[in-house]
């Protein structure tokens, strides 16, 4: 990370970085999806799901590394899944925000070191016009001290920030930061967005979703990122294998 990325983030609770994919990763992408949402048959098993087949390059893209390694330490991917949404359809409710010690949101910054437990990485595929249904998020939430009241729920509150962004860009985020889906409203094409999830590799908040075949068809240096929990492997019964962080003493 940049000095002004490091500084953007702690301050807003999220980085946008437009164009970090190819033209022809996001072709790839939106072909993968479509041939899942409209003949999934076509594609092998593993790859009816994220993040199989093309979405795999996505899971430790090297752009997605660099931050996480500086915000969150040693990762573990939590979830994957992607949004396809038309003109008039809507997004998840306002949700996170506020300071909590939970491990699997807590938001700090000690001694000039981020740590940002759940944290969110979203691929537009599609370009995304601001106003138009990208993702809304209260810039700074993230160390609110109070709740929001339901008037600052309004996306016309005063308080919610959004982007626009060309197709191929990351948007990364904090989950302690408060978001929300928005309705989109762009009639010549949907929202189309790859989500996916990383937690601290000693902590794990979601309940495992990506089915187990999806797992078993990524290459063994990514099936590591959906290993269990844990931080410190001892020459345990594995002996090391699958493992991206070990420890001597």
């Amino acid at each position: 990370m940049t000095d002004e990325q490091r500084y953007v983030f702690d301050l807003k609770g999220y980085l946008l970085l437009p164009g970090v994919l190819s033209g022809a990763e996001v072709a790839a992408l939106k072909a993968q999806i479509t041939a899942i949402r409209e003949e999934p048959e076509s594609l092998p098993p593993h790859e009816r799901g994220m993040p199989g087949g093309a979405a795999s390059q996505l899971i430790d893209h090297p752009v997605v590394m660099d931050i996480l390694g500086e915000i969150l330490g040693e990762v573990r991917m939590e979830s994957s899944w992607f949004a396809y949404r038309e003109k008039g359809q809507d997004g998840p409710p306002p949700h996170g925000g506020t300071r909590n010690v939970n491990p699997n949101f807590s938001y700090q910054c000690v001694n000039g070191k981020i740590y940002s437990a759940l944290t969110r990485v979203v691929f537009e595929l599609n370009e995304v016009r601001h106003g138009e249904g990208g993702t809304q998020v209260v810039p700074g939430s993230h160390k609110a001290n109070f709740s929001p009241t339901d008037s600052l729920n309004d996306f016309d509150s005063g308080v919610w920030e959004t982007y626009s962004c060309p197709p191929g860009s990351m948007i990364v985020f904090t989950e302690n930061l408060r978001h929300s889906g928005d309705v989109w409203k762009n009639a010549e094409w949907p929202r189309c967005a790859i989500f996916n999830c990383y937690n601290y590799v000693g902590a794990q908040f979601h309940h495992p979703s990506v089915p187990q075949h999806i797992i078993d068809g990524l290459p063994p240096e990514k099936q590591a990122f959906f290993r269990d929990v844990w931080v410190w492997n001892q020459g345990g019964p594995d002996n090391g294998k699958n493992t991206r962080y070990t420890e001597t003493s």
